[in-house]
């Protein structure tokens, strides 16, 4: 990484730079957002209190008003519970601002003397509360998902004031001109002070109660100010010891050796430099974050040991900050318009070009809203590399499949020949897979190396070239069911496929480096050992069998296959490939030598050893290092770690 990337990873990940940059918090934003929620229902109860008062010719019963109180502070708490949050007297703030606000709406509402009067007077008032408690509901809601809140909720609140109105005028004879007006804008002042004082935005030069810190402010942190308000001691470059946002530590202090005279990444050969190993074989899974919504696969540039890139399957890549755990507010890419997630379809994976430091461009793998398989090129913004410029689309393959939402496949990656390898399921009827007139049931492998239109073409070393101009001439492998996952050895180049099965097993399939393609893997002939067929070919010549299988029996249902360990942390594990599956959610791993699979461990206590709670395992992810993440249908994501 060049001193530019390196002063905007020090600015933009760690620094709060300057006033009116939100940057998204998810734990204050939920308990923020918790107790706007609070603050609604108080305000709902209050204004009541006082327009059954007004309508009657009474005093406000102290009892009812203490009862709205005692709910905000015992929601408050709850809040601070769940939240893990601790603020100073903002249950004070927030109940003061929704006093203040129902004092002024009193005042604007002062009724006459008349009972008609006090009636329509109580019912405005009643109608008022419910608009604060409606619109604060909104902002709460929105908090809690790190959003704003939608138009349309503002908007049916305020729509409920002015019917409000025109009920209480309807019923009791009142007339009254812009009211409701005067009111909103008492109402909506109250909600914005509330919401400030609840949800402090980051970067606001603003130091709200949940933050340790707001922009450089050396009083308050004597380090930097992260993305999420809390105070981080910045790591010394040239200790020998690698600390995010340090990318390798030499010691050296010196440019051209792999690890710049920053502490910055200049080419791969410096990734562990600095990264403090562990010796055996025990694993943790770590949390590391559980802000995300359908997360299915997670990946980084190659360069990029600050970053991860999270695919959600809605259509959706946001940026997850490894240096504080923090998640981009603004979102890398934005294509839910363009795919559909019924069935099994959606968003399934992204890759980033070897070049992507110097070209910019990445691939993702999508089901359009037809169901059909979508393979498209983007590049990331020329100003701003936590944005994809999204006018830089190119569709370089559509892929029919017709008639199934399921058996998409969807992984893509590079293998160190530098081709694009794209797998993409069966479509279903089990048929496709071994049909050599169809792209469905195989792993192909593309060049995309190209600048010009149309992007793409068959690799001359492709096992069925011929001319190039036919889509099938892509196919490197067949015989696959729905190889959902699969990933290469990035020390070895050897290919490992996890390819669901149907009804009894499941299949870890391999291909070493050396191998020319045109690999059968059997289906739906086989699956896994077990023969499908009858006569059964024995012995099955003509097909690649898997290196590791097993069968549903205790509960597994569909492989989520993984990577082989090539990390910096663990060294005693590299060379040793992980899998999951959906169902059974367990974590097991195998070596392959020789062809063969040998030293089966089932790993999921250890891994669970820290607390972990694996949930319908989803897929699998890899950082820039190297170590590997496990993706849960519970939406967390864990890292691996040494114990």
């Amino acid at each position: 990484m060049d001193r530019g990337r390196l002063l905007a990873t020090l600015i933009a990940a760690l620094v709060a730079a300057g006033a009116g940059r939100a940057t998204a918090d998810p734990a204050a934003d939920r308990c923020g957002g918790s107790k706007t929620k609070a603050a609604a229902k108080y305000a709902r109860g209050l204004f009541a209190c006082h327009a059954y008062a007004l309508r009657r010719g009474e005093a406000v019963d102290p009892e009812c008003t203490a009862r709205a109180g005692g709910k905000l502070a015992s929601t408050f708490h709850s809040a601070e519970l769940v939240g893990g949050c601790v603020t100073a007297d903002d249950e004070a703030a927030a109940q003061a601002v929704v006093d203040t606000a129902r004092a002024d709406v009193d005042a604007l509402l002062t009724p006459g003397a008349t009972e008609e009067a006090r009636a329509c007077a109580g019912s405005k008032l009643r109608a008022a509360g419910r608009y604060l408690s409606s619109r604060l509901g909104c902002y709460g809601k929105a908090a809690r998902r790190s959003e704003g809140p939608s138009d349309g909720c503002l908007a049916a609140a305020f729509e409920k004031l002015v019917l409000g109105f025109a009920a209480a005028e309807s019923a009791s004879g009142c007339t009254t001109t812009g009211d409701h007006e005067a009111v909103r804008d008492i109402d909506e002042d109250a909600a914005g002070d509330l919401v400030s004082a609840l949800s402090p935005v980051c970067g606001d030069a603003i130091q709200g109660p949940t933050q340790e810190c707001e922009g450089n402010d050396d009083a308050a942190c004597p380090g930097l100010c992260s993305q999420s308000c809390v105070c981080v001691l910045p790591p010394e470059c040239g200790d020998g010891v690698a600390e995010l946002p340090e990318e390798c530590d030499d010691t050296n202090l010196s440019d051209g050796d792999g690890c710049s005279a920053f502490c910055q990444l200049e080419d791969a050969s410096a990734l562990c430099t600095g990264i403090q190993p562990a010796t055996g074989t025990a694993i943790d899974a770590i949390l590391v974050s559980n802000d995300f919504v359908t997360p299915i696969f997670l990946t980084a540039p190659r360069l990029d040991a600050t970053r991860l890139f999270v695919v959600e399957r809605e259509g959706y890549i946001r940026i997850l900050n490894l240096v504080d755990n923090s998640v981009n507010p603004t979102r890398f890419l934005d294509i839910d318009d363009l795919t559909t997630t019924g069935g099994e379809r959606g968003l399934f994976s992204m890759a980033f070009d070897p070049d992507y430091e110097s070209n910019g461009r990445f691939f993702v793998s999508y089901t359009n809203t037809s169901g059909d398989l979508v393979l498209a090129r983007y590049e990331v913004d020329s100003i701003d590399p936590e944005v994809a410029d999204e006018s830089t689309r190119q569709e370089l393959l559509v892929v029919p499949h017709p008639g199934s939402a399921n058996h998409n496949g969807g992984q893509i990656q590079f293998g160190g020949d530098g081709h694009l390898y794209w797998s993409i399921g069966d479509g279903g009827d089990g048929d496709g897979a071994m049909d050599d007139a169809t792209m469905l049931g195989k792993i192909h492998r593309l060049d995309v190396s190209h600048d010009a239109a149309p992007f793409v073409s068959v690799p001359p070393t492709n096992p069925n070239y011929d001319d190039g101009m036919d889509d099938i001439e892509y196919v490197w492998a067949k015989g696959l069911r729905n190889p959902w996952r699969f990933s290469f050895d990035r020390l070895t180049g050897d290919l490992y496929i996890g390819d669901v099965g149907a009804d009894s097993r499941e299949e870890v399939s391999f291909a070493p480096a050396t191998s020319p393609g045109g690999e059968n893997y059997g289906w739906n002939t086989f699956e896994g050992f077990r023969c499908n067929k009858s006569p059964c070919p024995n012995p099955p010549t003509g097909f690649t069998m898997p290196v590791h299988d097993y069968p549903h029996v205790g509960g597994g249902c569909a492989v989520m296959g993984g990577y082989v360990y090539r990390g910096c942390a663990m060294p005693d594990l590299a060379g040793t490939y992980f899998f999951s599956d959906l169902c059974s959610a367990f974590v097991r791993t195998i070596e392959v030598i020789g062809g063969a699979a040998v030293n089966l461990t089932d790993r999921t206590n250890d891994a669970k050893s820290a607390g972990a709670n694996f949930v319908g395992v989803n897929s699998w992810g890899e950082d820039a290092r190297g170590e590997i993440y496990i993706i849960n249908g519970n939406n967390s994501i864990y890292r691996m770690e040494p114990e």
